[in-house]
């Protein structure tokens, strides 16, 4: 009798040690029943990336000067999808039928290539609207090249405290305006004289002279309302004057990629002997010499004019400065935007930035939830979690990172990674390394306490 009691009692000490065993053991098997719940989150199904791209023009141009190479760019090699061309449309904002219901960049095609960038400025403003009613979007990226870059400053201007712009990339933009819109003053000029009805003499000259401008002006009239704009303050400009001193969104990031920029190539044609003569006839009758509309590359715009840091409002600022971001190419000309990615690759180089990585329980698993924010596409992210207190010191790669938006509509790039089996009654840190499509690396890391 003894002995059997003896027995039953070993088989529930027994029972109680097995069940003592499994407890520890659960706990090293990944059983972290504290943990809260990740909260819910909606998958963004219309765009790639966080900020959709607005891609705009120059003077003279159509939104086709970013067909080539920039589409191909994004598309191919990014993998991001055409969102369709921005015009307008009796008046209104209006997507061409590319738009299929997903859109990561679009081109700006402006109703009249010439006009003033204050019209350039309002029209854009239906555009990033439009953009963002389409994609869901909270901002957008703008990458404006010549006039496309001061238009973009201008809506900028005029919509300090709701913009919606995350970060404007201007390519060569003219932000100080450019020696060659002089010849506006000397059509204008030439024009007037002609209207005083001169001696036949004088007629004659001042004929051939807007003859050779006109022959010359291509697909950008010398008199048209950008040329004005465009004229530079010690030339008598007040446009950019009252632009580059006006209040700019503190909340963007401006990024300046400067290099040798044609504003209008087709206006290298009066740039020969013959008609620089014609004119030098004409321009006796007026105040400014010729040299002036030839001065500093025929028409080129100088590197120091399209630096934003030389603007008024920027310049007078130290600490406005730190908002600005100065790229420099050797080259960048229209066939550039057309033949070249390094443009392309240029406007959205970054780091990614990190947002939070905390612990949560996911799917019946405990895991790392990493949140960070970067312009390429997410998908194209590799980020990984090392544990070197771990035996082993054990890597592991998150197998999808998604664009997601959070209850607050905050938009983010997310890598959700388990845990490893360990030992989560004590504490262990995670080393982890975010790097981006460009090849741009982060790390940081997050402690696990112990449980």
């Amino acid at each position: 009798m003894k002995l059997n009691t003896m027995f039953s009692s070993l088989r529930v000490l027994l029972g109680i040690a097995l069940m003592i065993s499994l407890v520890l053991s659960s706990c090293k098997t990944g059983f972290v029943p504290e943990l809260p719940s990740l909260p819910s989150a909606e998958k963004v199904q219309t765009t790639h990336i966080a900020y959709p791209i607005l891609l705009l023009h120059g003077l003279g141009q159509k939104s086709h000067v970013w067909d080539d190479q920039a589409v191909r760019f994004y598309q191919n090699e990014m993998g991001l999808a055409f969102g369709g061309v921005l015009s307008m449309k009796n008046g209104k904002a209006n997507l061409d039928a590319k738009y299929n219901g997903s859109g990561d960049f679009f081109t700006v095609s402006f109703t009249n290539s010439s006009d003033s960038i204050a019209t350039w400025g309002r029209e854009l403003e239906q555009y990033v609207n439009l953009v963002r009613q389409k994609t869901k979007a909270d901002k957008v990226i703008l990458i404006g090249y010549s006039m496309g870059g001061v238009a973009s400053r201008y809506y900028l201007t005029h919509h300090v405290k709701n913009h919606n712009v995350v970060r404007l990339i201007t390519i060569g933009s003219p932000h100080l305006g450019s020696p060659f819109a002089r010849i506006y003053k000397l059509k204008a000029g030439i024009v007037s004289k002609l209207k005083e009805n001169p001696n036949p003499v004088t007629a004659t000259i001042l004929k051939g002279a807007l003859s050779t401008v006109e022959a010359a002006e291509s697909d950008v009239p010398f008199d048209a309302p950008a040329m004005h704009d465009l004229m530079r303050p010690e030339d008598g400009g007040t446009f950019l004057d009252a632009l580059n001193k006006s209040e700019h969104p503190g909340d963007v990031e401006y990024v300046c990629v400067v290099g040798d920029v044609d504003v209008a190539s087709e206006v290298q044609k009066l740039n020969t002997t013959a008609v620089q003569e014609i004119l030098r006839r004409a321009v006796e009758f007026f105040d400014s010499g010729l040299s002036a509309v030839f001065s500093t590359g025929d028409g080129v715009v100088s590197s120091y004019s399209q630096t934003l840091n030389n603007i008024a409002y920027f310049k007078n600022n130290p600490s406005r400065q730190r908002l600005t971001r100065t790229v420099t190419l050797s080259s960048l000309h229209t066939e550039h935007l057309r033949n070249s990615n390094e443009i392309q690759r240029v406007t959205l180089e970054d780091k990614p930035e990190f947002k939070s990585a905390e612990f949560y329980g996911y799917d019946g698993k405990p895991c790392l939830v990493i949140d960070f924010s970067d312009y390429l596409p997410p998908q194209k992210s590799t980020v990984t979690v090392t544990y070197p207190s771990l035996t082993g010191e054990r890597t592991i790669t998150a197998s999808d990172v998604q664009l997601i938006r959070k209850p607050n509509n905050d938009v983010v790039c997310r890598a959700i990674i388990p845990l490893p089996d360990a030992d989560y009654s004590s504490a262990f840190d995670a080393q982890i390394s975010i790097t981006n499509y460009f090849s741009n690396k982060i790390t940081t890391s997050k402690r696990w306490n112990g449980k």
